[in-house]
């Protein structure tokens, strides 16, 4: 029995052994559980609109032009005026440009844009102007050089020689030829049993066989006015030999050429075989005694079928025939060549609309529409070729005009210059006690001391 438990205190001595040598035990952790409202901040994608100038292409809305020409456009009986109005509305709606329309006087064009580039006042974008004009205009510093801006249209490689004469100066373009327009003498076939005459010396006699059945020779405009010189005056003096201008551009009329031009008219005149209106009147009294059937023959132009009552008729009927010109010494029958243009002005506001104007004008067909009517000879030759100059009048006019029209001798105070010799020539038809060389010579002499110093 000792033993026994003996052995039981072995064991639990040794039990405790081994529980000291063992790690100690980990304390237990008790957890509560408790309920918290906690705040997160996390980032929140947010739409923000910023204000932002962004170009959008739109095409913009063309400006307008102001365009200048002589016509009422609300006369509708006036051919020419009802063409252009036509070609306006047709340009409108075809560019989108709007046309800002201003009538003015032919003869006052060309003044009123050398007034504007003095004073700095706003020039139309376009304008006609006849050719005669530009070389004064180019001096005022009124026209823009176009070279350039029309270098590379279709059209301008196709322009005639006329309209190189007409725009083209010291070697610059100042304008584009519509088309060429010049005088011409019309005769009654039933008064000129032997022909109509075609050098001066014949008009002496016809004129003095004509006087015996109570008619004129003819009848012409030949008053106060610069296209006196243009249109009567200046293609005699030249077929004499003589010269208004000279190569600079200043009078040369006072000369023995036109000395005897001016002694031939007043023999006409002193005789009875031309109306003395042809000096005192207007272009219409220059018309009137054709009209009356009091003068065998007019001097008009190719734009008279216009102007002078019955004439498009006479012709048409055979009764009435273009002429020759009078010549004189050189033999030449000279008419009056004159280019209708379109020019850009200096400092016009929109060239690039002027530039669209004259593309659409251009346009064979257009060309050929405004030409027509206006009776004027295109200066692109597939506008001619157009249906409404197949006829003998035009065909007779193109070659009349091709083979005797001659520009007007250039000068920078060209109207000046032509209104004084104007004035002078009427002086001395109207009074046969002046000397006419000396008389030319005051005036000549004149106009050079004033304009050119």
């Amino acid at each position: 029995m000792k033993h026994k438990w003996s052995f039981v205190g072995l064991l639990l001595v040794l039990l405790l052994i081994l529980a000291s040598c063992a790690p100690a035990p980990t304390p237990q952790v008790v957890e509560k559980i408790v309920k918290e409202t906690v705040v997160v901040e996390k980032p929140v994608e947010k739409t923000v609109v910023v204000e932002k100038t962004v170009e959008v292409p739109v095409e913009a809305k063309p400006e307008p032009i102001t365009v200048w020409a002589r016509y009422d456009l609300s006369d509708t009986k006036d051919q020419a005026a009802v063409s252009l109005r036509q070609l306006i509305s047709s340009f409108e709606a075809t560019t989108g440009i709007k046309v800002n329309y201003e009538q003015v006087a032919w003869d006052q064009i060309a003044l009123k844009l050398a007034l504007i580039a003095q004073s700095g006042g706003e020039m139309p974008d376009i304008t006609e102007l006849g050719s005669q004009a530009v070389p004064q205009l180019v001096s005022a510093g009124a026209l823009m050089d176009i070279t350039e801006l029309v270098k590379d249209t279709p059209w301008v490689s196709q322009l005639s020689d006329a309209d190189t004469q007409a725009c083209v100066y010291q070697g610059k373009r100042y304008c584009v030829t519509a088309d060429v327009r010049g005088g011409a003498w019309y005769y009654n076939v039933a008064d000129f049993p032997n022909g109509w005459p075609t050098s001066a010396q014949d008009w002496l006699k016809e004129g003095e066989r004509l006087a015996k059945e109570g008619k004129y020779i003819s009848t012409f405009f030949a008053g106060r006015h610069y296209a006196a010189v243009e249109l009567t005056w200046g293609p005699w003096i030249r077929s004499n030999g003589g010269h208004v201008f000279d190569a600079e551009g200043k009078p040369a009329w006072a000369s023995p050429e036109t000395v005897e031009v001016v002694n031939w008219a007043r023999e006409l005149l002193a005789k009875g075989y031309i109306p003395e209106t042809c000096f005192t009147g207007d272009f219409t009294a220059g018309e009137t005694p054709w009209v009356e059937g009091k003068a065998a023959s007019v001097r008009g132009g190719s734009w008279s079928f216009l102007f002078i009552p019955g004439l498009k008729e006479k012709i048409g009927a055979g009764e009435t025939k273009l002429g020759l010109a009078p010549a004189f010494k050189e033999g030449k029958h000279y008419v009056f060549l004159v280019g209708e243009t379109w020019a850009v002005p200096k400092n016009a506001r929109n060239p690039k609309g002027a530039l669209a104007w004259l593309n659409f004008f251009m346009n064979p067909p257009t060309l050929a529409q405004y030409a027509s009517n206006m009776y004027g000879i295109p200066t692109i030759d597939a506008a001619f070729k157009a249906s409404a100059f197949d006829s003998d009048f035009y065909r007779e006019t193109a070659k009349n005009l091709g083979e005797n029209g001659v520009f007007m001798e250039q000068s920078p105070y060209y109207t000046e210059s032509l209104d004084a010799l104007a004035i002078a020539l009427q002086e001395l038809m109207l009074d046969p006690k002046l000397d006419p060389a000396s008389h030319l010579q005051q005036a000549q002499d004149e106009v050079i001391k004033r304009y050119f110093k």
